[in-house]
Formats: C-alpha cells, sequence, structure tokens
C-alpha cells in the first residue's frame, strides 16, 4: 500500500462531499486558516455540493423549502435568495426553486471560497474510502481507499448522506431480478423502464413522489401505483409561505409528562385553537422546528420508539411538505388515474415472464386485491440501521468497534461536539460525524435549516479540538 505525505498543517479529512460535506469546507475556509489546514474532500462523485438531493439537472424536481430559508451560510440568511436574484429577479424568498439551481449554489460558494482562501490546500479526491483506523498510541487516523492509497489525518469527518433502503421481506422472491430496483436512487435502473411499462412504488413519501416524477417525466400514460401501510401523502407548502418567527418553548407544550401522547394530544388542541382563529397548521409546526430536539431528548427510549410506531407517518406528511407546484402535479395526476395510492400490506409477489403479480391486502376493507405490473421499485425510505448496512466503510467501523447504533436505530450515537461514541460508549477523540444520521440525537436534523446550524458548530469544534 502507497502513503501520501503532507505538509506539517493540521490535516482535516472529510469522507463526504454532498451538502454536509461541501458545507464542512466551505465553513473551515471560511474562518481563513490559511496554510495552517490541509483539507481533503473524499467523495465517489466528481462534483462536491451535488449530493442525492441536488445531483439532477431536471428543472420539474422543486426544493421543499422555499428560498428564504435555503441559505447555507446561518450569518447570512439572505444569501441564497440573493443567488437567486442575480440570476432572476423574479426570484423572491417563498419561492420554490429547482434543486438542480440549489446544486449551482452549492458549487458556486465553494468554489468562491477556495479562490478566497488559495493559501489554504483543498485537495479534492475522486474515490472510495474503505476504513478509517487510529493505530494504537498515535493520535492520528488512518484513511484507506479503494485504491489502495492511504491517508494520514489528524482529523476526520464523517459525512455521507443517505443510504439505500432495506428491502422489505415479501420481495424475496423478486430480489435480484430485473422486476425489482432495490435503490430508488439508482437513475440509471430508473431509465430502463420501458416507457409504457406499470408500475408498483413500495412507499408514499418524498422518496416515492421523487421517482413518481422521474417516471412519469416523459410519459403521461404510464400507470403508477403507490403502496403503503396507511395510503398517506405528503402535504403541501402554502402558496405564499410565511417566514418562520423564533419564539421561546411553546408555552402549550410546557409541564406536561414526557410522553409522545400527551404533547400529540398538547399539538392538536392548539392546532385546533389557532384554526378556530384563522390560522394554519402548518405555523404550528413549522414552529416547533427548533425546538424538536429538546422535545425529543425529553422522550425515554421507549416514548422514541411509541412515536417512531404510531406517530411518525402522520408525523412525516404533515413536516416534510410538497412545494406546492409538485403537490398540484400529484394531484392532477391522482385525480386523472394516471396514480393510484393504495393502502395496504403486500402478501405476496409472483414472476409471470416479465411481469410480476402483487397481492395486496387492504388495508381498511381487508379485501385482496392483485396488481400486474412490469417493475417494483422500494421506496421506503433510507435505511439507518447500521447493521444492514452494506457499504465498506460502514461495515469496518461498525465491526471494528468505532461506531455504535443508536437504540432506536435511527442513526448512530454521537455527542454534543459531534464526536462519534464507539461500541464501549466513549466519545472518539478525533472522529466526527455530521448530516442526517444526527436525527438518532435530535430528530429534526436531516434538513438544510437545521443541518447548517451543525455544521458551523461542528466547524467550531474542530478548530478548539487538539490534536
Amino acid at each position: 500500500m502507497s502513503s501520501v505525505s503532507f505538509l506539517p498543517a493540521k490535516v482535516i479529512t472529510i469522507i463526504g462531499a454532498g451538502y454536509s460535506g461541501a458545507l464542512t469546507v466551505v465553513n473551515i475556509l471560511r474562518q481563513n486558516p490559511g496554510t495552517q489546514v490541509h483539507i481533503i474532500l473524499i467523495d465517489r462523485n466528481t462534483r462536491p455540493g451535488r449530493g442525492l438531493a441536488y445531483r439532477t439537472w431536471n428543472d420539474n424536481f422543486l426544493l421543499n423549502v422555499p428560498a428564504g430559508n435555503m441559505s447555507a451560510l446561518t450569518d447570512d440568511p439572505n444569501h441564497f435568495v440573493q443567488f437567486c436574484q442575480d440570476i432572476d429577479p423574479a426570484f423572491n424568498a417563498g419561492t420554490f426553486v429547482s434543486r438542480r439551481l440549489y446544486g449551482d449554489y452549492l458549487e458556486f460558494i465553494l468554489r468562491q471560497e477556495t479562490e478566497r482562501n488559495s493559501e489554504t490546500l483543498l485537495e479534492k479526491i475522486h474515490g472510495e474510502a474503505i476504513a478509517i483506523r487510529q493505530p494504537p498510541g498515535i493520535n492520528t487516523y488512518q484513511v484507506d481507499l479503494a485504491d489502495g492509497r492511504s491517508i494520514r489525518s489528524d482529523q476526520v469527518v464523517l459525512a455521507f448522506g443517505h443510504f439505500a433502503p432495506e428491502d422489505p421481506a415479501p420481495v424475496a422472491k423478486i430480489y435480484g431480478t430485473e422486476a425489482y430496483i432495490s435503490n430508488p436512487w439508482d437513475s440509471a435502473a430508473l431509465e430502463r423502464i420501458h416507457e409504457n411499462t406499470p408500475v408498483a412504488l413500495l412507499g408514499a413519501g418524498l422518496t416515492a413522489i421523487d421517482v413518481l416524477f422521474r417516471l412519469t417525466s416523459n410519459s403521461d400514460t404510464r400507470k403508477i401505483y403507490l403502496i403503503s401501510r396507511r395510503g398517506l401523502l405528503p402535504q403541501s407548502h402554502r402558496s405564499h409561505p410565511k417566514a418562520p418567527v423564533a419564539t421561546g418553548f411553546p408555552s402549550f407544550l410546557e409541564n406536561l409528562p414526557p410522553t409522545v401522547r400527551a404533547y400529540i394530544h398538547a399539538l392538536r388542541l392548539e392546532i385546533k385553537k389557532k384554526g378556530a382563529q384563522g390560522g394554519d397548521w402548518r405555523d404550528i409546526i413549522n414552529m416547533l422546528r427548533p425546538h424538536t430536539p429538546e422535545i425529543w431528548r425529553r422522550f425515554s427510549v421507549e416514548e422514541r420508539q411509541k412515536f417512531l410506531s404510531r406517530v411518525v407517518p402522520y408525523w412525516d406528511i404533515h413536516r416534510h411538505r410538497l412545494a406546492p407546484a409538485a403537490h398540484l402535479r400529484l394531484s392532477g395526476m391522482l385525480k386523472f388515474g394516471q396514480v393510484e395510492a393504495i393502502a395496504g400490506y403486500v402478501q405476496d409477489y409472483k414472476l409471470h415472464g416479465e411481469k410480476v403479480s402483487i397481492a395486496i391486502r387492504e388495508r381498511h376493507t381487508g379485501r385482496g386485491r392483485e396488481l400486474d405490473v412490469g417493475q417494483v421499485v422500494n421506496c421506503t425510505g433510507p435505511n439507518c440501521n447500521i447493521a444492514r448496512i452494506t457499504v465498506p466503510l460502514i461495515v469496518q467501523l461498525r465491526n471494528e468497534g468505532y461506531l455504535k447504533q443508536d437504540p432506536n436505530k435511527l442513526g448512530f450515537e454521537v455527542n454534543a461536539r459531534y464526536q462519534v461514541i464507539n461500541h464501549q460508549g466513549h466519545p472518539a477523540r478525533n472522529l466526527f460525524y455530521v448530516g442526517p444520521m444526527l436525527k438518532a440525537r435530535y430528530w429534526e436534523a436531516i434538513a438544510v435549516p437545521e443541518l447548517r446550524v451543525h455544521i458551523r458548530h461542528l466547524v467550531e469544534v474542530l478548530k478548539d479540538q487538539k490534536y
């Protein structure tokens, strides 16, 4: 194995160059570290900033958050809006712009900060990290790449995002066949589906809606089935969303017993009260966002599990909403029958040549139903159970005890300084994580408004942490 040596500066290696990784680099550069820091950014993709959500070039895919709340910089809330208005003055804080444009924005700020801080060495490596180890008695980490290189690093930031969903048990009969697509983000596999083939999507959340829009972009006749246990679909943002107003902890949630039942009951009463006064439930949900980590902290492991098993499907459709134009598009497809949402349980799959027969038991009637489709796509949502993730780096870190799964299997454990917790319950000295798996600790940690704050705090820790 060959080795790469570096100048005597603090080496910070960031693994993953999507939103979290790219913005970590931006925040480090904004501190003007000069030659004191050497940053290494590793990713399998060649365009830093264009992670899973922003890799599309289709302007029909919109952000699910209005532009006014999508600044990447915590100290400049109008930064993204200004970027958009420099392109087209018609954009404003309430516009739901394309994800492609947001990817352009992330690339722009990364390039801008790199040029402003040309003294700081930023090395971008197109490759895959497969192992991270800290040899006994040595403070630095060794990062091994799939191509055989090895990198020494004083600090390592894990900044990977979502992993492909787990396969539901019944798909074992069709797993490995061309009729089943296990990864909904596999663009090449989706593009191979014949344009007139009916398709069943397992799930009805934002992932499924993305796949639905992709599959219907060039066909207004393809039949799509959205199959989920409850048949719930994401709600819409308002056409003219109000900017969130910073408030203290909601008074209607104070002095409650720390149970999911008590909090949901109080939330429903508040929504009903505001509705009677002409208010909108979206404002109540938005008001909760900055306080969600505190509410999550109050719940025991058992209460969190109750939330996940009983409440989260209803929470998600109200919290993770569609842009108005996207919701209108979905509503039209449902109205005209191109899309059908089915609430039920898949009981069996049978292959008939190139077709798949799906046996479903409807949730509300208990009746059996069969669908004949050409393709089944797993859209059940990201996998956060590290015991089921097969990515080499995760397997190595898990098997060698560097990572500890959280009790609710939402990610892995970190402390308040973003240090990963090992299997013995101790924080790693200079191994950090930032990204959507922070939901294990904070719950509300998968969207830009929260992640940009976590990233800023992490970079402050990186600056202060001794190595």
